[in-house]
């Protein structure tokens, strides 16, 4: 049988290959796949990796990687709460981590304990051996993998020298893939989707930027001001943080991005590349705004209102500040437009305004709402109401 060119000869090679960054692979099931792979090429009898890590996520408390021979690899994500249910407290992985000790359990064996939750279900699933290893990172901070056979007579002695010898390996390799995943979860959640990834890519110096198209969106909460001043600071988050829950997700949904939070709104867009998608994009941006506002009316927080204004145009978004602080903002004459616009809706009494470049995309969507002088702008304004 012809042999794959990346096809190793012993356990050294593979180190060698894992040492070296696993290269040219380029993401995190490549690598798994990758490892597993090249195990099953030197005869170990594996048959499912599993690799458990935590993560730093505002929803999500960490993933799993879980590759089975012949199936491939899946992934699948951890909601908060996951490592405190008993099918994680009642099996290995809390030990391995607390002692930083591997665990196995050679599962056809008479005198193999029944002490997990995991022993009786794999081997109802024709497992016949299981390894638990610690991954210590260079830190210090600990996560866990787990190698299972399916094979008559488990691991072997040889089997577990190599998958000793690939442990360290493996756990710079988890170390460096969790810095980066990391670092874009955080980009992403503190910064938007857009911006995290333009930092990540080296825009980090002030100037750094690009010109953007988007329908643009405002959002604040009405009469906060005075709802802020009668009650607790922590109420004040709570109430913030239960209306947005059900506000950006239609924006997001849609195709929309947060930009930024500002109190007690925040600013969005939605981008689009040729003038032939604005009327698409901004039936998109209205949908979003009035799903969110039925969101809040269905679960009953009719003591919650909002305003919402949209606009489009081209603007710069990227780095700005002084010294060492920096922040990626946008500035341009059509996100000053969009802001007098929601400052607008407050005078003519409308929860929902847009600009006449976009009321005449969407003329079926919207009526005349008045026309209004807005500060640093010539002329009355129209504005409408959608």
């Amino acid at each position: 049988m012809q042999r794959r060119q990346e096809h190793m000869t012993d356990s050294r090679d593979l180190v060698e290959w894992m040492v070296d960054g696993a290269r040219p692979s380029s993401d995190a099931r490549q690598i798994v796949t990758g490892i597993c792979d090249r195990l099953v090429d030197l005869d170990v009898a594996v048959d499912r990796f599993m690799l458990f890590i935590y993560t730093l996520h505002p929803n999500l408390l960490g993933q799993r990687f879980r590759w089975i021979k012949g199936e491939g690899i899946d992934i699948a994500q951890a909601p908060m709460g996951t490592f405190s249910q008993e099918i994680y407290t009642s099996n290995p992985l809390p030990r391995v981590i607390e002692e930083q000790k591997p665990l196995r359990r050679h599962l056809e064996r008479d005198d193999c304990p029944d002490d997990y939750i995991i022993i009786g279900e794999l081997r109802e699933q024709g497992f016949t051996d299981y390894l638990a290893q610690p991954l210590i990172f260079t830190s210090g901070e600990t996560h866990v993998c787990t190698w299972s056979s399916a094979q008559k007579g488990g691991f072997s002695e040889r089997d577990l020298d190599i998958l000793q010898q690939i442990n360290a390996p493996l756990a710079r390799l988890t170390e460096t893939y969790m810095l980066w995943l990391n670092s874009a979860v955080l980009l992403s959640t503190y910064v938007g989707r857009n911006s995290g990834a333009q930092i990540l890519q080296g825009k980090v110096h002030r100037g750094d930027g690009e010109g953007i198209s988007a329908v643009i969106l405002f959002v604040d909460v009405k009469d906060f001001t005075a709802m802020s001043n009668s009650k607790q600071g922590s109420e004040v988050v709570d109430l913030l943080n239960d209306t947005f829950d059900r506000l950006v997700p239609p924006v997001n949904q849609r195709g929309g991005e947060i930009l930024k939070f500002m109190g007690d709104g925040f600013f969005a867009i939605f981008p689009y590349e040729s003038e032939d998608q604005i009327a698409e994009i901004a039936a998109s941006a209205i949908d979003a705004v009035h799903e969110g506002r039925a969101a809040l009316a269905d679960d009953g927080h009719y003591d919650v209102e909002f305003r919402a204004a949209l606009h489009c145009g081209t603007f710069h978004y990227g780095n700005i500040g002084g010294a060492n602080r920096l922040d990626f903002t946008a500035i341009g004459p059509p996100v000053n437009y969009t802001a007098r616009l929601l400052s607008a809706a407050s005078q003519l009494r409308c929860d929902n305004v847009l600009s006449s470049e976009l009321a005449k995309l969407v003329p079926e969507r919207c009526s005349s709402a008045g026309e209004v002088d807005l500060k640093g702008f010539d002329g009355p304004q129209t504005v409408w109401r959608f």
